[in-house]
C-alpha cells in the first residue's frame, strides 16, 4: 500500500488557528475519507526555522512514506495554492515562534538555488478545479518557514523515489480580515480528499 504522510503548522503570527493544524486533527479523526489503497500518517510542525524540518524528518524516519505533502497557511492568498519550487533563501518578515527573524540568508550555503516539487502538480490542479475548487500553480513559496521547510525536504530527497511538495491554503472564512483569503473547513477536508485519490494512482 502506498504509504502518505501529511503535515501542517501550529498557528503563528499572532493567531489562534491555523486551518492546517486542523486539517492535522482531521486526519487523525479520520474526518477524510482514505482511500483504502493508502496507509496515511500525520504531523503537526513547529512554525520555527530550528525545529520544523526536525520534527518533520524524525516522522519520516519513523513512518518511511512514499508520499508526502506538506500544508502551510498563506492568509492572503485566495486559492489552494500547489507550490512549484522552493528556493533557498530565508527572509522574515515577522518572527517564528520562537523568536528568529533571519534577513536574507541562504538555507544551504553550498545548497541548490531550486529545488522542484515532485508532486503532480499539474494532475492535482486539474482535480481540484474538475471539483469546483479554487486553486493555482504558484511559484512563489515566500521565504518564511514554509519555503524553509519545503527546501529542507527537497534537499533532503533528491536521491529517493518519494514524491514531494508543498501545499498553501488560505484562512478559515471566519478568521480572515479584509484583504486576505479564505476557504470554508468543508472545502479544505474535500480538497485534501480529492489529492489523496488523485495520487493513489
Amino acid at each position: 500500500m502506498m504509504r502518505v504522510l501529511i503535515s501542517g503548522f501550529e498557528p503563528f503570527g499572532g493567531r489562534e488557528v491555523n486551518p492546517t493544524a486542523l486539517l492535522v486533527d482531521a486526519l487523525k479523526n479520520r474526518e477524510i475519507p482514505i482511500p483504502i489503497e493508502l496507509t496515511m500518517d500525520q504531523v503537526l510542525l513547529p512554525v520555527t526555522f530550528d525545529a520544523s524540518f526536525e520534527v518533520l524528518q524524525e516522522k519520516i524516519n519513523s513512518f518511511n512514506p512514499d508520499v508526502i505533502i506538506c500544508f502551510g497557511l498563506a492568509a492572503k492568498r485566495e486559492h489552494i495554492e500547489l507550490e512549484s519550487r522552493a528556493v533557498n533563501k530565508i527572509h522574515a518578515d515577522i518572527k517564528d515562534n520562537a523568536g528568529a527573524d533571519p534577513q536574507d540568508k541562504l538555507i544551504n550555503e553550498t545548497g541548490d538555488e531550486v529545488y522542484l516539487s515532485t508532486l503532480p502538480i499539474q494532475g492535482i490542479a486539474g482535480a481540484l478545479e474538475k471539483e469546483g475548487l479554487p486553486v493555482k500553480i504558484s511559484n512563489d513559496a515566500g521565504h518564511f518557514v514554509c519555503n524553509y521547510l519545503f527546501y529542507r525536504l527537497m534537499e533532503t530527497n533528491q536521491d529517493t523515489e518519494r514524491l514531494c511538495g508543498f501545499i498553501h491554503v488560505p484562512l478559515l472564512p471566519e478568521h480572515a480580515k479584509e484583504g486576505e483569503g479564505s476557504l470554508s473547513y468543508s472545502d479544505l477536508l474535500k480538497a485534501v480528499n480529492v489529492i489523496l485519490e488523485y495520487i493513489k494512482y
